[in-house]
């Protein structure tokens, strides 16, 4: 065969991602902050966008735009300017529906805000107080949870205690009221805020300056009964009654004084070393209230972001004096039409699957965290004819505010365990709960075995390996049987 160039003609067909899917896609994943950013951008450099409120009225009144009126042009338009055709329907079908009322919103965002300052006046704005660019302690926390905290369950509880913390460092909250709060074990709360008072800076969550400065020496290690006893003092030693201090604590002059030179190295303040001058809000993406019939709606948050329009006007008026424009202005005519087509469909995919969410887990709404259901992606994308990607994606970064608080909807997720009467409806955080609350009451004579965890749970109908619950248990950072024995009989 001879090797001779030629041309040949083929035709094929291929799934080709466009710059707009892509943009929307990219949307899609943003949080309410990013997105503000991205739309304050646009605003600044789209001649035709405008936000709602800014529009100019005229003295006629206008008929009010719909979401349809952004997928036609004015009149007067050339063939050779004409935009390419954007089918957004058929780009969209995986990212929204045809369910309306997103819009039809009845809650009011100043009762959110008072609920976090009372003081706040209603021209506050809550996407302007966003982090600078230096790491906060906030995220620091957050760091340290993600690296501390293996049970999704425990960092739902970690979140909240997080919120009680003022300036200082000190942890303000009510353990009874959180645990009443998420229907959770007081115990369980009390277990992770001793987690927390290990974390960086040392000192922080301390309930009071006593309990402060013991966790900070203990890390120097510098604490000892001495020391304790002038940590129960400190009122004498602010009144300088060295004499009494030193009766009580049992030392000399010399002593007192090291030790109250190792007091005044430590910080009373944890947090006085960051600046948290600007306050961090999360922002929630959905509202979930409850009515007196225990039904619950969705809502979504459409105040966080501005309401964006064309000015079909302006483009005619430039149109008429400046024919030179016309390329220019219908390039961004026809991207401020997708923009908004693109961003109404970011809500209405993100308030079906927060409906859906809130429909799967009602009992955790109902009855507290103990009876949160295993869930997955691919459980939500199937009920709602997704892609398990966009899911994925939606639940990013993205905010609910519940009667029970604020949480992230990827924590609504966790992984399902197999039972010996053929169901898996228990969720893997729920048997993690259990492992724990065994060993928690075991007694020092009778010290639980691996073996005997998989026997006790195999008599609730959990299915469960041996070396599943060892990896459970390491999880939660519990010890072994035999370190268990050790530590409960010495």
């Amino acid at each position: 065969m001879a090797l001779t160039p030629k041309l040949e003609i083929r035709q094929s067909q291929s799934l080709l991602m466009t710059p707009q899917l892509r943009q929307a896609i990219n949307l899609l994943q943003m949080s309410n902050l990013e997105l503000s950013e991205v739309i304050e951008q646009e605003l600044a450099k789209n001649p035709l966008l405008e936000r709602e409120e800014d529009a100019v009225s005229s003295d006629e009144p206008a008929a009010v735009p719909t979401i349809d009126d952004y997928d036609s042009e004015p009149p007067a338009a050339e063939d050779e300017f004409a935009p390419d055709n954007i089918d957004y329907d058929s780009n969209f079908d995986d990212f929204g529906s045809d369910s309306t009322g997103y819009e039809d919103t009845s809650y009011d965002w100043a009762d959110y805000g008072r609920g976090k300052n009372p003081h706040l006046d209603e021209d506050f704005d809550y996407c302007e107080k966003k982090l600078a660019d230096t790491v906060s302690v906030y995220a620091l926390l957050e760091r340290q949870i993600e690296l501390n905290i293996a049970s999704p369950r425990q960092r739902i509880i970690a979140r909240l205690l997080s919120e009680q913390l003022d300036d200082a460092g000190y942890f303000r909250g009510d353990i009874a009221q959180i645990a009443s709060r998420l229907r959770a074990p007081q115990n369980e709360v009390a277990e992770v805020l001793a987690k927390l008072q290990t974390f960086e800076p040392s000192g922080i969550f301390a309930r009071d300056l006593k309990e402060c400065l013991t966790i900070q020496l203990k890390d120097n290690n510098r604490y000892d009964p001495a020391i304790a006893g002038l940590l129960d003092n400190l009122g004498l030693l602010a009144e300088r009654k060295f004499k009494e201090l030193q009766k009580i604590c049992a030392a000399d002059a010399e002593d007192l004084s090291e030790m109250i030179a190792d007091i005044k190295a430590l910080n009373p303040k944890p947090l006085s070393r960051y600046d948290n001058d600007v306050a961090a809000y999360v922002i929630p993406d959905v509202f979930v209230k409850s009515n007196a019939a225990g039904d619950y709606r969705v809502e979504l948050n459409n105040m966080s972001l501005p309401r964006l329009l064309i000015n079909h006007s302006y483009y005619t008026d430039i149109l008429k004096r400046d024919k030179s424009s016309k390329r220019f202005l219908k390039e961004n005519l026809r991207h401020a039409g997708f923009l908004i087509k693109a961003m109404h469909q970011r809500a209405e995919t993100i308030l079906r699957v927060s409906e859906e969410i809130v429909r799967q887990q009602l009992d955790f709404f109902n009855k507290g965290i103990d009876c949160l259901k295993p869930l997955s992606l691919k459980d939500i994308a199937y009920n709602l004819e997704m892609h398990e990607s966009t899911v994925s994606r939606v639940t990013n970064r993205k905010y609910m505010h519940t009667p029970r608080g604020i949480f992230e909807l990827k924590y609504f997720f966790s992984q399902a365990a197999g039972s010996y009467i053929g169901k898996e409806d228990t969720s893997t955080l729920s048997i993690k709960h259990k492992i724990r609350r065994l060993i928690e009451t075991e007694t020092p004579d009778n010290i639980l075995s691996d073996d005997n965890i998989v026997t006790l749970l195999a008599g609730e109908g959990i299915k469960i390996a041996r070396r599943t619950v060892a990896k459970y248990r390491e999880a939660l950072k519990l010890p072994t049987s035999a370190e268990r024995k050790r530590q409960k009989r010495g």
